[in-house]
């Protein structure tokens, strides 16, 4: 009997043997593979850098503080309003207002520093337009506030006002709009998304996963959201994954009041006014920046993010300081397409637009640093082959009616790639994608 206790012993000792031997070498096979990941990196992976070997996630999250300057819309007289100041230049504030043409031309501003009263300032003001409100008469109209002052200090606050009088400071009612100094270094290859309010105000929560989820995907880094009215929940459950420390995502999420004064003014000058705010906000904080609203979805034909496509501009020597986008528009009154299955986001089911759904806005992606450093900016269009905003509304009058629609699927290439993210799965345990969310 001990023979055969001394025989299994060793054959037993001897599989051992060689099963640890077999398992060093995957071991070491494998650890050599996620070596080479570390080192180069996954393929398409951008949400998360993680250390394979280790089983540590080295998750950072840009330290940008889209939040500064805190931003509201005040009434500083009749038909002047104003939403937020910054300080990007020497010796020259800059502010985002709302005017009538009748009152701009009365403006004055005054600048406060450390523990002295307000000293009054140069002002003076250029309207803004992207092209849209050219020989449109409108009563209001967004505008450029540029305040200039000649102390050697760091201003803090800023008024505007259309009387001044140093003396009566102390009983002055309007308000002081802090200011923000930018810093002077740009760091950053990033991009950032500023989010216009729908048309629609009756949002739902699953169109927001959809917007952030898609976005996300194609290496949008911040998302700046002003606020209509968006319910407290949805800001504070986005807010909570940005914070997160997951390894399959990395943003920012910032939420702006908009307490727009006017109701029924152009969509145009909405546009505008977010647009300069955004552009302000970001300015040496993120390198291309883009506002369009949770209705629209800049699609990629060919690249996998939106920096990729940008730096390939930029390589091939098509630099500009801003790049237009082609829109088109997809009704959502539209039957479903039964092309693309088991998905719950209204974007995979419309495929077709019409042509003639009037659709003018232009959209633009700015390099934040160089449109605010020139005067003159260089506008270049970006071809429909290879990027395109598909925009998702629903179409009033007869043109849905009447038109026949294209087809245009680009955008299912994403469906596998949004299907198996984390962010989809993660909401979609929690049931908050609904099957039939429009």
């Amino acid at each position: 009997m001990k023979k055969y206790y001394q025989a299994a012993l060793l054959v037993t000792a001897l599989v051992s043997l060689v099963s640890l031997l077999f398992y060093r070498h995957e071991y070491n096979k494998l650890r050599y593979v996620l070596e080479v990941f570390n080192y180069f990196g996954k393929p398409n992976q951008r949400s998360a850098e993680t250390n394979c070997t280790d089983n540590v996630s080295i998750f950072s999250k840009f330290s940008v503080r889209l939040e500064e300057p805190t931003s509201s819309w005040q009434r500083l007289e009749n038909d002047l309003y104003v939403y937020s100041a910054y300080n990007i230049r020497d010796k020259e504030i800059q502010a985002v207002g709302l005017a009538s043409l009748n009152v701009i031309k009365d403006v004055q501003c005054a600048v406060l520093f450390e523990n002295t009263v307000p000293i009054l300032g140069s002002f003076s003001s250029i309207p803004i337009d992207n092209g849209t409100n050219v020989d449109k008469n409108f009563d209001h109209r967004g505008y450029h506030f540029y305040c200039a002052y000649t102390r050697n200090e760091i201003p803090v606050g800023v008024m505007f006002l259309t009387e001044f009088d140093s003396n009566q400071f102390e009983y002055d009612a309007t308000p002081i709009l802090p200011l923000k100094t930018q810093p002077q270094s740009l760091d950053y290859t990033n991009a950032a998304i500023c989010i216009i309010p729908p048309t629609i105000r009756s949002m739902q929560l699953s169109q927001m996963i959809s917007f952030i989820n898609f976005h996300d995907l194609i290496g949008v880094d911040n998302f700046i959201v002003y606020d209509f009215g968006i319910p407290n929940d949805f800001n504070s459950r986005f807010r909570e994954l940005s914070r997160s420390q997951s390894p399959y995502w990395k943003f920012t999420y910032t939420v702006l009041p908009w307490n727009f004064p006017f109701l029924g003014l152009d969509s145009s000058i909405i546009r505008d006014l977010i647009q300069a705010d955004c552009l302000y906000r970001t300015y040496n904080k993120v390198m291309y920046v883009v506002a369009i609203s949770w209705e629209e979805y800049i699609v990629l034909k060919y690249h996998h993010t939106l920096t990729d496509l940008m730096k390939d501009y930029k390589k091939s020597r098509l630099k500009a300081e801003r790049y237009k986008l082609s829109s088109s528009t997809f009704c959502t009154q539209q039957t479903d397409s039964p092309a693309v299955k088991n998905v719950s986001y209204t974007i995979f089911k419309k495929f077709t637009y019409y042509p003639n759904v009037p659709d003018n806005q232009p959209i633009y992606i700015y390099n934040t640093h160089e449109v605010l450093s020139r005067k003159n900016i260089f506008t270049r269009d970006i071809g429909k082959d290879l990027a395109t905003v598909n925009h998702y509304t629903y179409c009033r009058g007869n043109q849905f009616y009447t038109e026949t629609g294209v087809e245009d699927k680009s955008i299912a290439r994403f469906v596998e790639d949004i299907q198996s993210s984390q962010m989809f799965r993660t909401f979609a345990k929690e049931n908050k994608l609904l099957l039939n969310a429009r």
